[in-house]
This record gives C-alpha cells, structure tokens and sequence, in this order.
C-alpha cells in the first residue's frame, strides 16, 4: 500500500515529490493518505501507523526544501473511511463518526496531524471526507497540531451537493468557529467541481480550491481487466483539466490542482495556462 512505501520505498516518494515540484506545483501532499490506525490495520500494521506517517512527513518536507523551499508541505490525512467495510444494504454507508465514535475519529486526525506537524508540515489538510460530522471532527482533531487547517470534501456532485446529499451551506455552518483555513473539494470529476464549487463559494466566506480525480478508480484493476493503461477513456488531457482550473479560478478558487490519475503534466499545464 501507499503507506508502507514510505519506508519501503523511500526514493520512489522522493522522486515523485520531485517531479511535481519541478513540474511548478506550490504544494505537495505527504503521502500519508492512509498513514492511519485504522487504515493499516487490515494490513497487520495499525500499530505501527506512526512509523508510516513520520516517513511520509519526512520525504515530503526534505523533498520540497531541496527542490523548491518556496513550496508548501501539506500534511494529508483520509478520512478513516471504515464504512467501507459495512455492507450497503440499500443505504448510504454509516460516517466514520457514527461507526468509530466522534472522539476516536478525533484522537486519529490528532494524532497524526502532530506527527506530520513535527516532520515539517506547513498546513494539515484532513482530506477525503465525506460526511460533514466527519469533517468537524476531522477539523477539531487536525488543529491539535497548532498548524493552519485547509478541509478536503470528497465525491462532491454535479448538481452542488456533498457527497451524500448534503448542502454545503450545511458544512459552512457546521465548520463556523473552528478556524478553517480553506476548504477544497478532491477527489471529484472535473464536471462534479464544477456543478460544485459555485455552491461552496456562495456557503463559504474563506478561501476555496479543487484538486479533482479525471477518472481513475484505484480499488478497480487499472484501464479495466487485463489493461496497463491506468487511465480510462475520456478528454481529461493536461490542457483539458488546465482549462477546468481556469474556471474554477473564475468562480473563486484559489487552489487548483490535480488527484487520482492526475500527473506533473497536468500540473505543468495548469502553470503554463495561468501564467
């Protein structure tokens, strides 16, 4: 998984760091997306989270100061995402609150948030979340660190709503009070951002950004069964994604950039398209 790579392959997350640098980008992510308990517990190695996570903190911070010290260090934190292991049965997957407990979502979000602050993190950025009760939690835990807090919203729809349902007038007024530094919608088609953004912008009266998904499905075999092509069918080139990034500047953003299946190439022509 991602997360033992940092240590089993530190140099691939070194060289891939890099190449997003020096493809202009201003801020990595740590790859310590599921650098979590929870998350590496499948795995046999949930009690050795903070290993994963110190070295994800690690490799980014030595990366940026080499490649670019003007670039940021997000310290990146997914949700615990244990509803994925429920059975659907025709509803929509229990938050991460209701199945964990508000608190241990908390403790978690804390706990690694202190980790990456300590490694050299700029910011925490509690992404791939859901439910808006995850996202307050995940908020609350994160500002332990005593670093600025930016909020990743996840799957956000084409007709303006949060992933399961919710307004987003709802999670600007959940998030009133707690010092939010930004809020970003990830993980999202293009179209989705798009459909999603202006909503956000007229909810929310702090800085606002995408970094969307073009397609990608990492819990699927890449390309479809038997392909090595890792990304789907579609019109999500670099220049077409830069072109998305323009509008979503036009509506308010200030932070664009890329997720699954993104690459330095469209990194590089979201640059070249703003300068």
């Amino acid at each position: 998984g991602s997360g033992p790579a940092n240590v089993d392959a530190p140099d691939v997350g070194t060289e891939v760091h890099r190449d997003y640098l020096e493809a202009g980008a201003d801020i990595i992510i740590s790859n310590s997306f599921w650098t979590n308990r929870h998350r590496l517990a499948p795995i046999g190695l949930g009690d050795d989270w903070e290993r994963y996570a110190r070295a994800a903190g690690s490799i980014a911070a030595k990366t940026r100061t080499a490649a670019n010290p003007e670039a940021y260090v997000a310290g990146g934190i997914a949700a615990p995402c244990v509803e994925m292991a429920l059975p659907g049965a025709g509803r929509n997957p229990a938050s991460d609150v209701e199945s964990l407990g508000r608190s241990a979502v908390r403790n978690m979000f804390s706990e690694v948030a202190k980790v990456l602050a300590d490694e050299g993190a700029d910011f925490i950025l509690p992404e791939y979340i859901g439910y808006i009760e995850d996202a307050v939690a995940a908020v609350e835990g994160a500002a332990e660190a005593g670093l600025p807090v930016l909020l990743g919203m996840r799957h956000v729809t084409v007709d303006g709503h949060l992933q399961y349902g919710e307004s987003f007038e709802e999670l600007a007024s959940a998030l009133r009070g707690l010092g939010v530094a930004g809020v970003l919608l990830m993980c999202s088609q293009p179209e989705e951002v798009s459909g999603s953004l202006p909503n956000l912008r007229s909810a929310f009266d702090g800085p606002i950004g995408a970094y969307s998904q073009i397609g990608y499905r990492p819990i699927a075999p890449l390309g479809g069964e038997g392909s090595r092509d890792p990304l789907p069918a579609g019109e999500n080139s670099p220049e077409r994604l830069a072109e998305f990034a323009s509008d979503w500047l036009a509506m308010g953003a200030q932070i664009v950039g890329g997720c699954c299946a993104t690459t330095p190439a469209h990194i590089r022509a979201m640059g070249d398209l703003l300068d």
